[in-house]
């Protein structure tokens, strides 16, 4: 194009004038993005509340592991363990379980893609793979950890302040 104008006015005489359709690519990539972009943003906004959800989940799971196994704790107390290592025990069991979450989502995760990628590729259709490990994903762990910690931090401090002395008289 010689000037701005025509690179306006020539698709637009080319779509109205003849039986072919004219395409900028600069447009074409901007509005794929641009409707790409919302998809993105929805499965970004999903990520999120998955996340919370494990972390209620996480949460629950202790608490009631706790409030279960309150007489075992009361009897590591007075056998002699402090009760930050009975809160620690409780955090332990957290970052456990966010572990093997993590790596059986992600190996999942990435198993799925790769068996996806496999049916499209007898089709004919997109390369899709999941032998390919993002250096993003390397976060996924230190987040899962994060999350169970602070899922983790309620029933620890119920695991610390358990009164041996309570506890043990109740029948």
């Amino acid at each position: 194009y010689r000037t701005p104008l025509a690179a306006v006015s020539l698709p637009r005489a080319i779509n109205a004038n003849t039986s072919m359709q004219a395409a900028a690519p600069a447009i074409e990539v901007t509005r794929l993005l641009r409707l790409l972009g919302v998809g993105a943003d929805v499965l970004r906004a999903f990520g999120g509340v998955l996340l919370a959800v494990a972390a209620l989940s996480v949460f629950i799971a202790l608490w009631n592991a706790v409030r279960e196994r309150r007489f075992d704790l009361a009897m590591l107390r007075m056998l002699g363990a402090p009760p930050g290592r009975v809160a620690g025990l409780v955090l332990c069991e957290a970052l456990w379980l966010a572990a093997l979450a993590c790596a059986l989502g992600l190996l999942l995760g990435h198993g799925l893609a790769h068996a996806l990628g496999w049916a499209l590729q007898a089709q004919g259709l997109l390369p899709v793979t999941g032998a390919v490990w993002l250096p993003q994903e390397a976060g996924v762990p230190l987040l899962a950890g994060l999350v169970a910690a602070l899922a983790a931090l309620l029933p620890a401090m119920q695991a610390y302040r358990t009164d041996v002395a309570d506890l043990l008289v109740q029948p």
